[in-house]
């Protein structure tokens, strides 16, 4: 049985992951907290978008000031060669 162009899947909704500042209560987004300031950039050294990382807005403005100190202190590059 042939498929036509015209028939569409259904589409399949992703689950949205909880942001992880508003879960875990104690973990305060740093520029000195290296370890989890790194999980919110990407390997080409950018800024991760608040899809892929998951954080709500307030959270994730919160995470680009840090890194953005961070980089500015030589902590984090601006890019990766």
């Amino acid at each position: 049985m042939e498929k036509k162009f015209s028939e569409k899947r259904p589409f399949k909704k992703r689950k949205k992951r909880p942001c992880l500042f508003c879960v875990e209560k104690g973990i305060i987004a740093d520029y000195k907290n290296l370890d989890l300031i790194r999980k919110f950039i990407s390997d080409r050294g950018k800024i991760m978008t608040r899809r892929s990382s998951g954080c709500c807005a307030k959270h994730q403005r919160a995470i680009a000031v840090e890194i953005k100190r961070a980089r500015h202190l030589g902590l984090v590059p601006y890019t990766v060669e």
